[in-house]
This record gives C-alpha cells, sequence and structure tokens, in this order.
C-alpha cells in the first residue's frame, strides 16, 4: 500500500467500496493538487460538481471535495462537470472559481449564466464587482451583447477632463510578500512554510523587504517512547504551532492563534516527530491564509 498521509485524508475525503468502480467509463489518470501539499494520484472514476472520485488502486476508491483541493489548478476538469444549460449549475461553477481567486474565469463564467437569465441581479453584481476583463462582452438585461457607445465628436470643442469624483475600477486581487520569522529555529517548519505559501502564488521576502510578516514558534514533545529489548515499538508526539500575523510597520498582531496537536503516534520517534510538524503546518496554514485573504 502506498504510504499517504491518512490523517489529513481521514478530513478530506470519503472512501467508498470498490462496487461503485463503474460510476464511469471513460476514466483517465490524474495527479490530485490537495491544499495540504500532498498529491494524489489515481484513476478519474467520475467528476461532479462536488468533487472527483480517484481510483488510488488496490480497490481503493476515494472522492475528494472540492475544498481541499488546489481547486486554481483543476479549473478544467472542474469546469467539465458543470451543465451550461442549467443557470443554477453555472453559477456553482462561478462560486468554484471565486472560492479559489479565478477572477477572469469567474468572469467568463458569470457571463455564461447571465446569457441564461440576463436580469439576474446578484450574478450581474457579481461580475461588476470582479476586475474587467478585457475584451469581454457583458450582455443587457435583454440577452443581447451591446457594443460600447463611442462618445459624439463635438467640432472645435476640447472634450472635457474626467470627473474627480468618478468612481474607481476594483481593485486587482493579489497576493502579499511574506516573511517568515521563526521566534525558534525550525528548518523543516519554515521551508513547509514558504513552499506552500509560494504554492498559494504568494512571494516571500525578508525582514528588510515584506509585506506582512508571519511569526511563528513550534513546539514539539515526545511523550512516549516504549522499548523492549532494545527495540523501538512506537512514538508519541505532542505538538503546538503558535502564529502572529503582522502588518508591516505595525508592532501590535492582527491576527494569531495557538494550533494544538495530542498523541500523535507512529513507529519511530522520526516518523511521530514528522507527521506532528506537518499537521501542525497544514491546519496553522489554512487559517493564516484565510486572514490574509480577508485583506484582500
Amino acid at each position: 500500500m502506498k504510504r499517504l498521509t491518512f490523517s489529513f485524508l481521514c478530513l478530506a475525503l470519503i472512501a467508498v467500496g470498490s462496487a461503485l468502480a463503474q460510476d464511469s467509463s471513460d476514466s483517465k489518470q490524474l495527479a490530485l493538487y490537495l491544499k495540504s501539499g500532498d498529491i494524489l494520484n489515481g484513476t478519474v472514476k467520475k467528476v461532479d460538481e462536488d468533487g472527483v472520485k480517484l481510483d488510488i488502486g488496490d480497490g481503493v476508491e476515494l472522492f475528494i471535495n472540492w475544498d481541499y483541493t488546489r481547486g486554481d489548478k483543476h479549473y478544467e476538469l472542474r469546469k467539465s462537470a458543470a451543465d451550461f444549460s442549467k443557470f443554477a449549475s453555472v453559477i456553482k461553477l462561478a462560486d468554484f472559481c471565486h472560492q479559489f481567486a479565478m477572477d477572469e474565469e469567474e468572469a467568463y463564467v458569470l457571463v455564461a449564466a447571465l446569457k441564461l437569465e440576463p436580469k439576474n441581479k446578484e450574478a450581474r453584481n457579481r461580475i461588476n464587482e470582479l476586475p474587467k476583463v478585457e475584451g469581454l462582452e457583458i450582455p443587457g438585461e435583454d440577452g443581447e451583447v451591446t457594443p460600447p457607445k463611442e462618445d459624439p465628436v463635438v467640432p472645435d470643442q476640447p472634450k472635457e477632463d474626467p470627473k474627480k469624483d468618478d468612481p474607481l475600477p476594483p481593485p486587482t486581487r493579489g497576493t502579499f510578500k511574506v516573511w517568515i520569522d521563526m521566534k525558534k529555529p525550525d528548518d523543516t517548519a519554515k521551508t513547509w512554510m514558504v513552499d506552500h505559501f509560494k504554492e498559494m502564488n504568494y512571494s516571500i521576502g525578508d525582514e528588510k523587504d515584506y509585506e506582512m510578516r508571519v511569526q511563528l514558534e513550534v513546539e514539539l514533545t515526545l511523550t512516549k517512547n516504549p522499548e523492549f529489548m532494545g527495540a523501538e515499538l512506537y512514538a508519541v508526539y505532542d505538538g503546538e504551532l503558535s502564529y502572529k500575523l503582522y502588518k508591516k510597520g505595525e508592532n501590535s498582531p492582527f491576527a494569531q492563534h495557538t494550533v494544538k496537536k495530542r498523541d500523535i503516534r507512529r513507529d519511530t520517534r522520526d516518523e511521530a516527530r514528522t507527521r506532528c510538524r506537518t499537521e501542525l503546518c497544514e491546519d496553522s496554514f489554512t487559517e493564516m491564509h484565510q486572514e490574509f485573504e480577508k485583506l484582500r
């Protein structure tokens, strides 16, 4: 059996029996990227609006909810499950795009929704709040695409300057440059954080050049490690990861929390310590990313 991070999968996945293997005859191999940083390889058995079912071998099938994936890497797969003749299905695809900050894709999907229901105010308001996409034509409330009107040119009269109080276009959402500031040295935890922030399109700064400071402190404690005739039977670790998030130039954090893990058991000290640290990093990274998303 392949070694997987089952502690994460127990939260994210629902195992189903091999009796459901006939859900799809059009199977293909897929490397599914997860928010935890893991990559799950398998054969696609089914794709729907809620998630994707994979056959990972040895008669094991897993259903992975889209919420636990790196959705920005699997847009085309998710799009294939949408029914573009049904407004509700198209809006659900737009929600998927919004969840993973795919602004341009969300705009195109909302245009498809407006072609089905041109008078839907919610869809129209949503697309108006997104950054403008060059060349994208938004249908009017009658469903027809109306080309932009050109202002008439008045001979011998200069055009007036734009009014200063004209509303500004909505800002383009972006990520931050983060500095990973370890309160106590832990190169493994720091590397994990750097890699995962990069995967979510954050840039990595340092003490002199950053927008957001991520202060971390990791404590790992071996609580049990019995031996029998000199052989290690198993190991159990407890762990805590405390984080504080600061904006540049500020001394008070705008968010802070301590994530705790208890009784992480593996066959050896190294395996238990590594698993405990990884689970702490996974949970705290999700929380920190959500805090940063509130500021965008």
